[in-house]
């Protein structure tokens, strides 16, 4: 009789314990996915940042949300890497008549330190004409607790300008 009881004991001990085990599996899956959509949501109030900064003409700003080491890499000419050369390669574009950009987020995505993010972009001349509009992605990485460009990259939807008229 005693040994039945004990394995009926065993039994219920046994059935707490996975029950008590699957509990915190769950929360640590809740508490984890709660995280990632943290992350993801700080991916994407930086490209609120990034859009506020450029359009405040504050290139140093928009800069400062890159890696010390960062890159973007512009449609038709070279990559650029770090700080100094982002800041020179955004007023190339402010030179160009890029005046004021309105970024959207399509997608944020984070695994651990790592994260990317994808959206649409729409550039303005100084008097509000349109100027281009497109596609970007970028991917962050957290650095000291906060994320950082590593590097992005973007391309127009505009159809190619027609070649001049031979002559």
């Amino acid at each position: 009789m005693f040994a039945k009881e004990r394995t009926e004991s065993r039994r219920r001990s046994l059935k707490r314990k996975i029950i008590l085990c699957s509990f915190v599996l769950i929360l640590g899956c809740i508490f984890a996915a709660s995280a990632f959509a943290a992350d993801a949501s700080d991916l994407a109030s930086r490209a609120a940042a990034w859009e506020k900064a450029y359009n405040a003409d504050d290139l140093k700003g928009v800069a400062a949300l890159y890696a010390a080491d960062g890159c973007r890499m512009p449609p038709n000419i070279a990559t650029v890497h770090g700080t100094e050369a982002i800041i020179g390669q955004l007023k190339s574009g402010k030179d160009q008549g890029g005046a004021k950009v309105k970024v959207a987020v399509t997608s944020a995505e984070t695994n651990g330190d790592m994260g990317y993010g994808t959206g649409t972009f729409e550039i303005t001349k100084a008097d509000g004409s349109h100027l281009d509009h497109g596609k970007w992605m970028n991917v962050s990485k957290k650095v000291g607790g906060s994320w950082k460009i590593v590097c992005d990259i973007w391309n127009s939807d505009m159809p190619m300008p027609a070649p001049p008229a031979a002559k």
